[in-house]
């Protein structure tokens, strides 16, 4: 079936409208086209729902129709496919969500009903017997945009919501969408100044992101996914925790942090808010907005730019998932790419590297991936973590030393990295020392791989000191100025390399001096410290509960993890160097042993070795006071 000029025509008009469409927003022809279409589908339908699954249902059932998927098998699996994520994000509205964020994240598209509804002439569904050519045709009907176009120009309606999706969805930077983020929770006072709770905001953030795993684990599922009666239970390990530790460390941090900058400006007196605003949650840490916990915008984008600036890809990340991943030539598909401007915030997935692994007779030795994220679907640790650094948000960490499984040991910890080809985070628990120090979960990230023992700093600038909880959430990053002592990112230094007379500390550091660094991993554990500062990275705790006044800095290793982290591919990269690291390491070792065989058989056979042995014996002899090294009769 052909097109005829006159359908030719039409496709030359719509051409021209998505090119104007593109010169203003920074959306591809493809994406223009389908939001164009799904605003107009919205508009067509009789009871118009301008609700998120309204909006998800047809973003899939649109899913870039063109002959190549005009089929009636097509049609059937796209009506599949709306079904499935009509009824997960039913799930994730009812227990991941707080109550109410579906409706402002349609609020922040900026969908809105056109009051002048649109024309919609209503195509009959193709029968199982048409042809491909049939099908092919009539979605080129149903499918249309024509009426988008309009001479009087774009309406104000779909220009609002084409900038919706485009701010929403990541395509005007990470302000921007730490600014959308921002809406989710804002109230305004009688200033007419953007402000939010901060517990409401972190509590979004972090939800959105776990809703996201929810819908990725739906989409690589097989055959089917939840229903409406929750007859599949696999939704339960994505419900968020009701232990708002960590969470609330954020809050913490963010509180602080926007205390400090109303110091720095003088920009206090400010009238406060109400006691009870007009957002509630399903769990999270307040169901109440409290004054002592506003922030203002100009507060949040300043924090989490600088400590979690990940945080502004919740939003996008989900969305993106939402709108893509169930589509028919994605769902499934991990490997499927987030379109430029849209770096994903996507919650770690927990491994555990088995390269030293030796199955016993009883099977494998079972342990949990984590001590430190024993919810892993919901740590909000491993939120605050991946929140910090696009490398942690990548989606994968892989543990490569636990003192858990591999006992207290740190020879063992420096075995897990040393050759290790890749990024790695290391995050220590401290015991509470009375008086001294609380427990402290802390701990570094570095880019650069440990591919060496030495005296010396290395590593580069793409590293960094954190502080978990359970006090304020602290990020120390380099601060970059390049002087002396500025630069001493990572210290990886053992007794055995240095021979104990280097003089230097022994073990694993960052930051500070080769004789005191900053964050120290003694080699026996018995003398590691965490300082407030150094010349390296940012000034901030380390240890919780510290008193001021008190200059101790030393802590007792709790339990230690070290994991290599990045995608999946980074990391299998980052093992094969470490397998090759450590062969070429037995090679050396076996080369040593070796020459040292030749020159011990070729000390033998000249007679130096008996000569060397005697000649000591006689040394021994010639001292005073003697030395009988034989019985007498």
């Amino acid at each position: 079936m052909g097109l005829t000029s006159s359908t030719n025509n039409d496709k030359a008009i719509e051409q021209a409208f998505i090119r104007s469409l593109g010169d203003r927003y920074p959306l591809g022809d493809a994406e223009l086209r389908k939001w164009c279409w799904c605003y107009t589908a919205l508009q067509h339908r009789s009871e118009r729902r301008l609700d998120l699954s309204s909006l998800a249902v047809w973003s899939v059932i649109y899913n870039n129709p063109g002959p190549s998927v005009s089929n009636y098998n097509a049609l059937n699996e796209r009506m599949e496919s709306a079904k499935k994520i009509s009824q997960t994000l039913s799930i994730i509205e009812e227990h991941i969500f707080p109550k109410g964020l579906s409706s402002r994240i349609v609020g922040g598209l900026g969908l809105s009903v056109n009051e002048q509804k649109m024309p919609h002439q209503a195509v009959p569904f193709p029968k199982p017997t048409s042809s491909n050519e049939e099908i092919f045709a009539w979605e080129y009907s149903y499918y249309s945009i024509n009426s988008c176009i309009s001479p009087e120009g774009v309406s104000y309606e779909l220009q609002d919501f084409l900038e919706g999706i485009s701010s929403s969805c990541g395509r005007r930077g990470s302000r921007s969408g730490l600014s959308k983020l921002f809406n989710l929770a804002s109230l305004s006072n009688n200033q007419g100044r953007k402000a939010a709770d901060a517990s409401e905001l972190i509590d979004i953030a972090y939800r959105l992101t776990v809703a996201t795993s929810f819908l990725l684990h739906v989409t690589k599922s097989k055959g089917g996914t939840t229903d409406n009666n929750h007859n599949n239970q696999d939704w339960k390990a994505f419900v968020p925790s009701s232990d708002s530790t960590g969470i609330q460390s954020m809050v913490d941090s963010l509180l602080n942090a926007a205390k400090e900058q109303r110091e720095r400006t003088g920009s206090f007196g400010y009238s406060s808010y109400p006691t009870s605003g007009q957002y509630t949650t399903n769990s999270s840490p307040s169901n109440t907005t409290n004054c002592n916990n506003t922030v203002y915008i100009e507060e949040f984008l300043e924090w989490a730019e600088t400590t979690v600036p990940m945080m502004a890809s919740s939003l996008s990340t989900f969305l993106h998932v939402l709108f893509n991943f169930f589509c028919q030539k994605n769902e499934g598909n991990t490997h499927h790419r987030f379109p430029p401007g849209v770096t994903p915030l996507l919650m770690p997935a927990l491994s555990i590297d088995q390269t030293d692994k030796k199955p016993t007779s009883s099977g494998p030795v079972s342990s949990p991936l984590s001590i430190f994220f024993t919810e892993a679907n919901t740590s909000a640790d491993l939120f605050a973590l991946a929140s910090t650094s696009v490398t942690l948000a990548s989606g994968h960490f892989c543990r490569l030393f636990s003192s858990e499984a591999d006992g207290l040991s740190c020879n063992r910890l420096m075995n897990g990295l040393i050759g290790y080809g890749g990024p790695t985070l290391i995050i220590i628990r401290s015991k509470d020392i009375k008086g001294k120090c609380g427990t402290s979960v802390f701990g570094a990230f570095t880019y650069s791989p440990w591919d060496r023992e030495s005296g010396e700093f290395y590593g580069n600038s793409d590293s960094f000191l954190f502080r978990l909880g359970p006090e304020p959430m602290g990020v120390y990053r380099p601060k970059g100025s390049g002087g002396d002592n500025e630069s001493n990112f990572m210290f990886f230094n053992s007794e055995a390399r240095s021979k104990g007379y280097d003089q230097l500390a022994w073990g694993i550091g960052f930051g500070g001096t080769a004789q005191e660094p900053r964050l120290y991993i003694d080699e026996v554990l018995d003398g590691s410290t965490a300082k407030d500062k150094d010349l390296t990275f940012e000034n901030g705790p380390l240890l919780s509960n510290k008193d001021e006044s008190n200059s101790y800095c030393g802590f007792e290793v709790e339990a230690i993890e070290a994991f290599g982290v990045g995608s999946s591919q980074v990391i299998e990269d980052a093992l094969n160097a470490r397998g090759e690291y450590r062969k070429e390491a037995q090679k050396r070792i076996r080369n040593a042993m070796k020459g040292a065989k030749a020159a011990f058989l070729e000390d033998m056979q000249s007679g130096l070795v008996g000569a060397k042995v005697f000649k000591h014996r006689d040394e021994m002899r010639g001292r005073d006071g003697g030395c009988d090294m034989e019985e007498k009769d």
